[in-house]
């Protein structure tokens, strides 16, 4: 990874006072939404903890519920208005 994406990263998570779990968290939500049952199987995190990380995301307004899936569940989305600060 080069300086010029590793350095406004590195103040992103600075600016948020995100942790290592949160980062690791908030990835794949850049590429596209995610529900907390199939980010729990691509991380290999235990739901419950995901959750509660996810929460933690949703506190700092990093993201945002997109909608319900076909089954009920929440589909959760990075806010992408937080790289416009």
């Amino acid at each position: 990874m080069n300086s010029e994406v590793l350095i406004p990263g590195m103040k992103f998570a600075k600016r948020y006072n995100l942790t290592h779990k949160e980062i690791e968290v908030l990835i794949p939500f850049l590429k596209k939404p995610y529900t907390t049952f199939d980010l729990s199987i691509f991380l290999g995190i235990h739901k419950t903890t995901l959750h509660q990380l996810i929460q933690r995301l949703k506190l700092k307004n990093l993201l945002v519920l997109r909608e319900k899936d076909a089954t009920g569940n929440n589909l959760y989305e990075f806010d992408l208005s937080q790289l416009e600060n």
